[in-house]
């Protein structure tokens, strides 16, 4: 997820987070994961991949504070049936959601607030 994140294999963390709900699969078994993004002392976090199946996946990192969503960065990440977390902090937009889709598959974080932002 280019400058803004960095990766770390899917550990504790994410298992605690993952309590996502799912949409039907794009493929038999195939299921996007996508959590709530979790708003720590100075770390703002979440997780996302692909559960029983590879591809790539859509997703946006989107910012609220101009009183409206804007596309703060976005790109596609490919999955090998991994779950992944994301991490960030000060190149995090202050008021941000994350947006991911594959197939017909979407999922949208509720927003929160990165009390270390740049802005």
């Amino acid at each position: 997820m280019g400058r803004l994140m960095s990766a770390v294999a899917a550990g504790a963390m994410v298992t605690a987070a993952m309590a996502v709900g799912t949409a039907p699969a794009h493929a038999a078994g195939c299921t996007l994961v996508q959590s709530e993004i979790y708003n720590g002392a100075n770390i703002v976090s979440w997780a996302q991949g692909l559960e029983g199946c590879a591809g790539d996946v859509y997703w946006e990192i989107q910012s609220g504070d101009g009183g409206s969503w804007q596309v703060a960065q976005s790109g596609t990440t490919h999955y090998d049936d991994e779950v992944v977390s994301y991490y960030g902090d000060v190149d995090l937009p202050c008021y941000l959601r994350v947006y991911a889709a594959f197939g017909d598959q979407e999922r949208l974080t509720q927003p929160a607030r990165n009390n270390n932002c740049a802005g």
